[in-house]
């Protein structure tokens, strides 16, 4: 069986890994920045926020107890100038996919990451990707 928090330390650790964008402009929701400092939104380069929620929790099977599996999702907010064109985004896109599809470590499985979905913002072009998790 795998904690919540073990989980999203793999999640975490794996998103770590990410090379899409640079290390600066890639944002974890509610994690801080090194020496207090808040994050600034770059105005020319790519940049994404990566957070995790939570879906729904289902009993698995019984035995000595019950053994819980958890859903959730990981989802990417991925931002690239206005007017730098649509495939600056595919890419980035495409990278994620490449990055999260199918992986898996202990009870922690990634098994389907969607297709980018068009999100409404008035300084960036963006879109969101979700991936879908879950955790024995």
């Amino acid at each position: 069986m795998m904690t919540l928090t073990q989980a999203e330390t793999a999640i975490y650790k794996r998103i770590g890994q990410f090379t899409g964008v640079d290390k600066a402009n890639l944002r974890i929701e509610s994690q801080p920045l090194s020496r207090g400092q808040h994050f600034k939104t770059p105005t020319n380069k790519a940049w994404c926020k990566v957070f995790i929620q939570y879906a729904d929790s289902q009993v698995v099977s019984i035995g000595n107890s019950p053994c819980i599996r958890d859903y959730g999702i990981i989802s990417i907010q991925c931002f690239t100038p206005k007017n730098s064109g649509t495939l600056a985004m595919t890419e980035l896109c495409d990278k994620w996919r490449a990055l999260l599809q199918s992986f898996g470590v202990s009870h922690l499985e990634v098994y389907k990451v969607h297709a980018p979905q068009s999100m409404d913002d008035q300084d960036f072009y963006a879109k969101i990707i979700r991936a879908e998790f879950r955790v024995n």
